[in-house]
């Protein structure tokens, strides 16, 4: 049973590639050799499917050997077609590839229906360049994602991290403050009263950031972006909360916290801030997932 989602999507693609080759092996006794020769490489990638640690997810190595196998039998099966088969099954070729590929790009229009079919080799050398091409650009979509991803993810934790240390410090350190308490507050433990802001600025984050994470789609990828996203903004949105509460008390920023509501008040404005600082991971992965959402 596949243990992840992009799991399912190649088991699903293996067992359709496992149809189609009993088809080509049953047509003619000359394809024998050739069709083993591709379910051997297959069963490869379903030794890969499995449970696997946090590392291996980070890098993603068994998703890309999985689909680059899948590919490449994809490619390999174009020489068991006849020129009919081809000519029918090229519509569906073009509309994956036109999902990543530009539409004036030669791969995508380089056949005519009228000749090709009186030309088998090279209607096949056409067809396997056409796949060639859009697998390609897929594989380099996908793992820019994927790196996209992993940025995103390393900038949660270190936000995170940066955040559990600010309390640690505040809560050793009783001589330094790094916010002042409002007057109905003055008893508060300062660790405490930043633990409050911290968890007023992820409120923010979270507010601001609801409307757009519902809306948003991963385009079936297996990266997850708009979870990304939404964590990526709740790490930032409290230390964002901080930074703004430290200008506002410096007196940089013409506005008083006179009470705690106040202040945590100003917190979860200053936690919905956050969208001017992520809207760089937002707007790359809006390009990103543009040619794939469209679809």
């Amino acid at each position: 049973m596949p243990a992840a989602v992009w799991q399912v999507r190649v088991r699903t693609k293996l067992d359709d590639l496992h149809q189609q080759l009993s088809f080509l092996a049953a047509r003619g006794a000359g394809n024998a050799a050739r069709v083993a020769a591709l379910r051997a490489q297959l069963s490869g990638v379903e030794a890969v499917l499995g449970r696997s640690g946090v590392v291996e997810w980070l890098r993603g190595g068994r998703l890309e050997y999985a689909w680059q196998s899948i590919h490449a039998v994809e490619r390999a099966m174009v020489e068991l077609r006849t020129p009919a088969e081809l000519l029918g099954l090229l519509p569906a070729y073009q509309a994956a590839a036109a999902q990543f590929l530009k539409a004036d790009d030669k791969v995508l229009t380089a056949f005519d229906a009228s000749t090709d079919v009186g030309a088998p080799a090279l209607f096949q050398a056409k067809v396997r360049a056409l796949l060639q091409q859009y697998h390609s650009a897929s594989d380099e979509f996908h793992e820019s994602v994927r790196r996209l991803r992993n940025r995103m993810l390393g900038l949660s934790v270190f936000a995170l991290v940066a955040e559990a240390l600010m309390v640690l410090a505040q809560w050793r350190s009783r001589d330094v403050q790094l916010l002042k308490p409002p007057t109905d507050a003055a008893g508060v433990p300062a660790w405490r009263l930043l633990f409050f802001v911290l968890i007023a600025g992820a409120l923010g984050a979270f507010i601001s950031a609801l409307p757009s994470m519902i809306n948003s789609r991963s385009g079936g990828l297996p990266y997850k972006l708009p979870f990304q996203q939404g964590l990526l903004k709740l790490a930032i949105g409290p230390l964002v909360a901080v930074v703004g509460i430290m200008l506002v008390i410096g007196g940089l920023v013409e506005t008083t916290v006179n009470s705690t509501a106040a202040l945590l008040g100003v917190a979860i404005v200053f936690g919905a801030g956050q969208q001017a600082v992520t809207a760089f991971a937002d707007r790359r992965a809006s390009e990103l997932l543009t040619p794939v959402t469209k679809s």
